[in-house]
């Protein structure tokens, strides 16, 4: 009992342990991504479909295998007659056993066409699986950066907020000097309380970033989650002038690849159904024991039913008369030997399920053309996203600096009494509205090169 209870609490204190260090430490894109495909329902549908899949295309293949089935049976019968000053009396027991077998030689293609299809149909999910894949870490990506743009507006409003404070007190400062009337100390103390509410907002917006992305990532509750931002200065790699290069991409795509296998797969299903007008040969045989116990007291004629092959029974004729008493024989059956069958009419049940194929067939191949359009779609639409979002990230990067140049000029010229607080003010905040600007393009190029490297790896 108590090597039990041991055993329990250090199983516990396992699990409390490894959620303390989930915890503790921050967690990178490629992580969220990871752990979002690893936990995704939709892929563990998938995942779940693959296995069948795989299950499909090796039962195909058992299907060339020979066929066993085990047969046993018996009856007793019993005749009496008299009458007519004859008589006559006869009993009859007969118990047979015996293994039946069937290997299919020619099926019309059927079997071969079967385990093509199951084939591409499995090689068809696995290709949607990395679709799927790529479309979890597009929705990852969107949501962790958005958490790392809302962290950046927590630090640019903390900056705005202290140099809020600084102008609070050098606004104090000029007006205990006499050099500034007090409406600019009232003017600074109201600057300071709205900078106090954006940063509020700022981390209420940090805050529920990241419960989507934890609700994206689908963590538990128990999870305190938190990211590791990237660091470093951004790279701007050059994009091709033309979006061509990346649209010829699409054809290697998962979701291209997985509506062209699909095609395949309907079209092996189609000679499946067709196989159904070919005749199919087998080979047959059966190995088998029949114990009988026949006696009479007059003439008695009778069969014993001898199995064969594909459950049917053939009869051993025999007639006995009263001087000879036949009990408890056994006999020893076997058979080997080729079975024909020759479709003659079927009610069109082949004809339907040829038709129904086709059907499937130009779903597929319709299928296949949404997919190839949507693939292009998504790819041209990713490429002029991240050249827009390159272009204005660079032009929003130069305004934040002549923002500030202008800024730093304001503030001499304030301390000089060139200017009003409210002027200061109003360079301040172009100031940072630009810096606002270039945080914004740079998560939004940087979100838009990485959905443009998912959609074309």
């Amino acid at each position: 009992m108590w090597k039990y209870m041991l055993s329990l609490i250090v199983c516990l204190l396992s699990v409390v342990n490894c959620q303390l260090a989930m915890a503790q430490r921050q967690w990178t894109l490629d992580e969220c991504m990871d752990y979002a495909i690893a936990h995704n329902k939709q892929a563990q549908h998938l995942q779940n479909e693959q296995q069948r899949r795989k299950i499909n295309v090796q039962a195909s293949k058992d299907a060339r295998l020979p066929r066993f089935e085990g047969d046993m049976g018996g009856y007793v019968l019993s005749l009496h007659h008299a009458g007519d000053g004859n008589k006559f009396n006869a009993n009859q027991s007969l118990i047979n056993m015996g293994v039946s077998g069937a290997v299919p030689l020619y099926t019309g293609n059927r079997l071969s066409s079967q385990i093509k299809a199951s084939k591409y149909a499995l090689m068809a999910v696995e290709e949607e699986m990395r679709s799927t894949d790529k479309d979890i870490k597009v929705q990852v990506a969107a949501a962790f950066l958005q958490v790392c743009y809302d962290k950046g507006e927590v630090a640019i409003a903390r900056k705005q907020q202290d140099i809020s404070r600084l102008l609070l007190q050098q606004a104090r400062s000029l007006y205990e000097k006499g050099k500034r009337p007090e409406s600019d100390v009232v003017e600074a103390e109201a600057m300071v309380s709205r900078d106090d509410a954006l940063l509020t907002a700022a981390e209420g917006d940090v805050t529920l970033a990241l419960l989507d992305l934890k609700l994206l990532l689908d963590l538990p509750d128990s999870i305190d989650f938190d990211i590791c931002e990237p660091t470093g200065s951004i790279e701007i790699l050059p994009l091709i002038d033309s979006h061509n290069s990346y649209t010829r991409t699409s054809s290697s795509h998962p979701a291209v690849r997985s509506a062209s296998y699909g095609i395949q797969s309907a079209e092996q299903t189609v000679k499946v159904a067709r196989s159904g007008y070919y005749p199919t040969l087998s080979l047959v045989g059966h190995l088998g024991t029949i114990w009988t116990n026949i006696s009479a007291d007059a003439s008695h004629s009778g069969h014993i039913p001898m199995p064969i092959p594909l459950g049917k029974y053939d009869k051993f004729n025999y007639t006995i008369s009263s001087e000879i008493d036949w009990k408890r024989k056994n006999f020893l059956t076997a058979f080997l030997g080729l079975s024909l069958n020759i479709p003659i009419f079927n009610a069109f049940e082949t004809r339907a399920r040829i038709r129904s194929a086709k059907v499937d067939l130009e779903d597929a191949r319709i299928s296949y053309e949404d997919a190839q359009q949507q693939v292009r779609k998504k790819i041209s639409q990713a490429w002029q996203g991240a050249v827009t979002a390159q272009s204005r990230y660079e032009a929003e990067v130069k305004s934040e600096e002549s923002s500030a140049l202008a800024y730093r000029y304001a503030q001499k010229r304030y301390d000089a009494g060139m200017i009003t607080l409210f002027d200061l003010t109003q360079s301040r905040q172009q100031w940072f509205t630009a810096a606002e600007n270039a945080l914004r393009m740079k998560y939004e190029y940087l979100i838009r090169r990485r959905i443009l490297d998912i959609q074309t790896q």
